[in-house]
């Protein structure tokens, strides 16, 4: 069903006189909302999600095409490099646009030249689509999430860049960009590995009959699903419903915000409210990061356990632990980040969440305490130049202190200090759909003369 149709379905597109007094209201609702959000009024919340929910929409309905070898976005160091205050190593990004997809990914030293790079066509992966496919266009496919290992194989999340279905499945490719095996589930923007070699991975599909309990939502729509596989990309158990575990949890309350709201229209007859709705209505949740607990960190988490895996939703602003064994919810919070992002355990115990829209200065990254719910370390500071990113986002804590920040939509990566001094930049030219730092010792595939430092 196409977002058309849905707002017919819903009154918004009766009649032509309808349609423009919409549309009028909708103008005057960009003006507005764009103050609210500046000046961070208490109508903010809801209309960044609008805001975030109708550029996710638009994204989706561009044409992409395919982005060749001889087309390689050079990577560039940027105006910034302190190699006295970095932490040295190789960046993994992969990258798009809004009309160029691309099935690679490119491995940078500090000085952006590429030393590897893995490359498959999504046809060559799986000559049929997914039978939720429609339209099906191979050149709309682009790699997204990756996980590296030592040996250079590569896990690659096979991402859509247009309409509403954007998971694709999910391939293990050798160093030399060989197909090993591909998993042909709909898994869509993130996957990560534990200690024992066990995948974590988010897929979705269309579900048309709400389970009970779970009736006010729109129908048809998407249900994230939790997939867990062993090393050779087989299921270990069946895929765990997002949705049904917050719905049978003791944090069942925040799936009050999903579905039809009661709330009356403004005065001009508009429902804002409404409008929010339908950006989300067929994606409530939106999961985009799933991150395992390991052993060493789990020391630092005494309500949780090791294998539990943290999952960010940016359609609820929710974060949320999730046990795979008891197939339950058992802990999340909402704070004071909107339409977040890559949201990670770290070592002393707080977690590192990427905040689109929280702020009316600019997207940031917070440093999260769940004990005390405190802020004790963010950036960009006062000092900072701002940056926005109204989608995707991801940042690293890295060994020595520093943190790696992915401006998505700015097309740049860059690295900073615990004081907040950036020490490292570097612009792809592309949007940047992932990026993350790997230590020199971690990737033993890398031989020769090839130093992360040149």
């Amino acid at each position: 069903m196409q977002l058309g149709t849905q707002l017919h379905d819903h009154g918004l597109g009766m009649h032509p006189s309808r349609i423009l007094a919409v549309a009028g209201a909708i103008v005057l609702f960009y003006v507005f909302g764009a103050g609210a959000m500046f000046f961070e009024l208490p109508t903010s919340g809801f209309l960044s999600r609008a805001f975030l929910g109708a550029r996710a929409w638009n994204e989706r309905r561009q044409t992409p095409e395919p982005l060749g070898v001889e087309h390689t976005p050079p990577a560039s160091l940027g105006p910034i490099d302190n190699p006295d205050k970095t932490f040295d190593g190789f960046t993994l990004y992969t990258c798009a646009s809004l009309t160029i997809a691309s099935t690679q990914a490119f491995l940078v030293d500090m000085a952006g030249k590429v030393v590897h790079r893995w490359q498959l066509p999504y046809a060559q992966v799986r000559p049929k689509p997914p039978s939720v496919a429609t339209d099906f266009d191979e050149s709309q496919v682009t790699f997204f999430a990756t996980h590296l290992y030592a040996n250079g194989d590569l896990l690659v999340v096979f991402h859509g860049m247009q309409e509403w279905i954007n998971g694709f499945g999910l391939a293990k490719l050798d160093k030399d960009s060989n197909l090993i095996w591909m998993y042909p589930g709909n898994v869509h923007h993130d996957v990560d590995v534990a200690e024992d070699g066990t995948i974590y991975a988010l897929a979705h599909k269309v579900v048309n009959e709400m389970p009970p309990g779970l009736q006010r939502l729109y129908s048809p729509c998407l249900f994230d699903y939790l997939v867990v596989l062993d090393p050779e990309g087989r299921e270990i158990r069946k895929p765990i419903s997002l949705l049904e575990s917050i719905r049978d949890s003791v944090y069942a309350a925040n799936l009050e915000a999903l579905g039809p709201s009661n709330k009356p229209a403004v005065p001009g007859g508009v429902n804002f409210q409404s409008l929010v709705e339908s950006f989300r209505a067929r994606d409530p949740l939106h999961a985009n990061s799933v991150k395992v607990l390991n052993r060493r960190t789990a020391k630092a988490f005494p309500h949780l356990k090791e294998g539990q895996v943290l999952v960010t939703l940016r359609n609820l602003d929710l974060v949320l632990a999730l046990d795979p064994v008891t197939e339950s919810v058992v802990w999340s919070a909402r704070g004071m980040w909107l339409g977040p992002h890559d949201a990670q355990f770290l070592d002393n115990g707080h977690l590192l969440i990427f905040d689109n829209l929280g702020s009316a200065r600019s997207s940031r990254v917070l440093e999260h305490d769940p004990n005390t719910q405190s802020i004790p370390w963010s950036y960009p500071g006062n000092d900072n130049p701002p940056f926005l990113t109204i989608d995707r986002g991801m940042s690293q804590r890295l060994p020595n202190g520093n943190t790696l920040i992915v401006n998505s939509q700015g097309g740049e990566i860059l690295e900073v200090t615990a004081q907040r001094e950036p020490v490292w930049t570097c612009s792809t030219g592309r949007y940047i759909c992932s990026a993350r730092r790997y230590a020199p010792q971690q990737l033993s595939f890398l031989k020769g003369d090839i130093h992360a430092r040149p």
